[in-house]
């Protein structure tokens, strides 16, 4: 005798028939990141965003990886018991080794691949002018300040700033979004404003940048050795993004890290196929990768047609 099988059970076949929404993003939605969480963008697609507010309702399954994007939800998952610990990309104890920067220059401290940095007014003077002020928080070049001469020093409320560093003469900038010390997304920076470009503005003012997705076949070996090198410092942090200046000799330079960046492009669904690769020990399957491959068409072309004076493709 045939057996009609129940709605329910379609439902559980289509699940299991895709590799889609298989991992969790613990994210903020008022947070800022509209590349996750924006009407038709990652968490619509394939991560499956967990907020403080849903939380209760989205019958989380406790054997699902989960990428922290939101450090204060991942804490309360843990806590109350929804997600398992060792199932957590990027454990929120260790983000402020990459969000802080007083933190992240002392676990670089020394490296021949960072800028010369002290913690002090006085110290920092040894480096002589120019030299960067950076505070301890903040992003987009906010609070950062490049003192050309004394005058410009003398003038300066230092009790904002709590990193100095040498100041590097660039001639490319890079970001790199990485993955347990291997790159797997990378954007040219190329400066819009002044402050981008040569650190002259106030310190209120942000660093505008326009990014150029680049082919990540094609990066250079000097930014893999790079990145391998610095994963290692920062192997608690398995997903990070670190950007990198270029001098004009081609020496490589890390001078910032960040384990929540921005993530224009179809960055988020190469973050999917990374994380589901490493959790569950192989790729995607045949129909979901399909799925992905389209909808990393889309959200490039989406990027694009946001803001086509900030992003560019290669």
């Amino acid at each position: 005798m045939k057996r009609i099988k129940l709605f329910e059970e379609f439902i559980t076949e289509k699940e299991d028939y895709t590799d889609l929404s298989k991992i969790y993003l613990a994210i903020n939605p008022d947070s800022g990141h509209r590349w996750w969480s924006y009407k038709d963008f990652a968490g619509d697609n394939f991560f499956k965003q967990i907020t403080l507010e849903n939380y209760k309702n989205l019958g989380i399954n406790p054997e699902y990886p989960i990428l922290t994007y939101n450090s204060d939800v991942t804490q309360r998952l843990i806590y109350e018991g929804f997600i398992k610990k060792e199932n957590v990309y990027n454990l929120p104890e260790f983000i402020k080794q990459s969000g802080s920067k007083s933190e992240f220059h002392k676990l670089v401290e020394g490296d021949e691949n960072i800028p010369k940095t002290f913690y002090n007014e006085k110290d920092a003077l040894k480096l002589g002018f120019p030299l960067i002020g950076k505070p301890a928080e903040g992003h987009s070049g906010l609070g950062i300040q490049v003192f050309k001469d004394q005058k410009s020093w003398d003038a300066a409320d230092h009790s904002k700033l709590d990193v100095y560093s040498e100041y590097i003469d660039k001639a490319a900038e890079h970001r790199l979004i990485t993955f347990k010390g291997k790159p797997f997304f990378w954007m040219e920076r190329k400066p819009m404003n002044a402050k981008a470009k040569s650190g002259d503005g106030e310190g209120k003012e942000q660093m505008e940048f326009k990014y150029i997705k680049r082919k990540i076949e094609t990066i250079p070996q000097k930014f893999k050795d790079l990145v391998e090198k610095f994963g290692k410092i920062f192997s608690d942090l398995p997903y990070i993004c670190f950007d990198v200046m270029e001098d004009k000799s081609g020496k490589l330079y890390v001078i910032e890290s960040n384990s929540q960046p921005g993530v224009p492009f179809d960055s988020t669904v190469q973050i999917y196929r990374q994380l589901f690769k490493d959790f569950n020990g192989r790729e995607v399957n045949a129909i979901t990768d399909k799925e992905l491959t389209r909808l990393s068409k889309y959200l490039d072309n989406k990027t694009l047609e946001l803001d086509p004076d900030r992003f560019e493709i290669e």
